[in-house]
């Protein structure tokens, strides 16, 4: 089926941004930028007022940097943009607030629960008691924006928004979307190395889910071989997923599952602009999300178990 035209509107011109555009733009929809840089490749505005005047979008994505999503949020509630939102990944916004704000829809950008490996998880998973989960993810962080130095990156810097915890929260994401709820975290991380100014580098989780009751997750930024996967235990059968290299291991069975670089990207635009699929991370799941990697932190501090805030 064709898809009808919109004007999407990328708040932000980094990384991330152009990569949001970039697909939106592949899809056939028209598209601009609200950004400082003067070399993107759509039109750009000064500012977010000039922007919603002149373009008139009917979408728009916020992918700032993590600190700034909640005055992003603030300026589009007053300058009343009312068409749907998508805000990247972490949301690092009141649930609340976007509760009573008047945009039509809202998702935030956990992209990954559209990866045909999470998809097959998800199907496997249905109807099997899951007893263990190992999940493991780590990129060094000089290959995450090979184009800029690490120490003028976002992530390096805690009060940007930045750390693995938060920039790897996709594990958590889709570990809530297997598994239900997280019932309880003991953690220990922080910053482990240098590679970072000062957020956080690496950690390592022991977790209890609705659906199983061990799980353990370890995230860093040194891993000079990037990988992303999960071993899972079930009554019935072994199952290890790699979301690198898109392939589906049940005991010797192994299918690999078509993919590229930006088919997660596409499907949850879709699912985003075309409404009927609720696939997308909700703002209460990416809420959830949030208020886990609170809890991670608190029991780094406390050196306890923490079921709540």
């Amino acid at each position: 089926m064709e898809e009808s035209v919109t004007r999407a509107l990328v708040i932000g011109g980094g990384s991330i941004g152009s990569r949001h555009a970039s697909v939106l733009m592949d899809l056939g929809h028209n598209v601009a930028f609200v950004s400082r840089r003067n070399n993107l490749d759509a039109l750009t505005f000064p500012s977010l007022q000039h922007a919603l005047g002149e373009f008139t979008p009917g979408y728009v994505v916020i992918a700032t940097e993590s600190s700034m999503h909640e005055a992003a949020v603030a300026d589009l509630r007053a300058l009343d943009y009312t068409g749907v939102l998508l805000i990247e990944k972490p949301m690092l916004v009141d649930a609340a607030t976007l509760d009573a704000a008047p945009f039509a829809r809202i998702g935030v950008g956990f992209n990954l629960r559209f990866h045909p490996v999470i998809a097959g998880l998800k199907s496997l998973l249905a109807s099997t008691r899951v007893l263990t989960v190992e999940v493991y993810a780590g990129q060094h962080l000089s290959g995450w924006r090979p184009s800029r130095p690490v120490a003028e990156q976002y992530s390096s810097v805690r009060a940007r928004g930045g750390g693995v915890l938060r920039d790897l929260s996709h594990e958590f994401d889709y570990l809530g979307f297997l598994l239900g709820h997280c019932e309880g975290v003991f953690a220990r991380g922080g910053r482990l190395g240098t590679i970072t100014i000062d957020s956080d580098d690496a950690w390592g989780i022991v977790a209890r889910y609705e659906r199983s009751p061990l799980a353990t997750i370890q995230l860093n930024y040194f891993d000079r071989n990037t990988r992303r996967r999960i071993v899972i235990n079930t009554t019935e059968s072994t199952i290890e997923a790699d979301l690198v290299a898109s392939t589906l291991r049940v005991d010797d069975r192994v299918e690999q599952l078509p993919t590229d670089r930006d088919l997660t990207y596409r499907a949850m635009h879709r699912a985003m602009l075309d409404g009927s699929d609720v696939s997308f991370a909700t703002v209460e799941q990416a809420a959830d999300t949030d208020h886990l990697v609170r809890m991670i932190e608190r029991s780094a501090i406390t050196n306890s178990w923490v079921e709540s805030l």
